[in-house]
């Protein structure tokens, strides 16, 4: 078995608290947005919810380029009718990189 030196699993247990927190403001800002497109909201609480999941995973997070292109495919798709919406997803994108993942 691999030991996780103590800093590093620090580092790990707050990336993951900081990634949480921005999965959670990314749900708001989804329920808040007037997208006009039911589907597209579904398929973007669908990616949400699958990235926490993934994170979660008792083997650690797992990278998965499927999900991180799909959250990168929707903020090319959303930045200019909804920044506020690209801005955090652009921000969980950047807390899974922090992750190796």
């Amino acid at each position: 078995m691999i030991e996780v030196p103590a800093h590093e699993s620090k580092h790990i247990m707050d990336s993951s608290k900081h990634l949480d927190q921005s999965l959670s403001d990314l749900r708001a800002e989804i329920r808040a947005l007037d997208i006009g497109d039911e589907e597209a909201r579904r398929r973007l609480d669908g990616l949400v919810a699958a990235i926490a999941a993934s994170t979660r995973d008792q083997a650690g997070p797992v990278a998965d380029d499927t999900l991180t292109g799909g959250l990168k495919a929707a903020v090319l798709k959303f930045e200019v009718s909804h920044p506020r919406l690209a801005v955090l997803m652009n921000d969980v994108l950047d807390k899974l990189s922090a992750m190796g993942i």
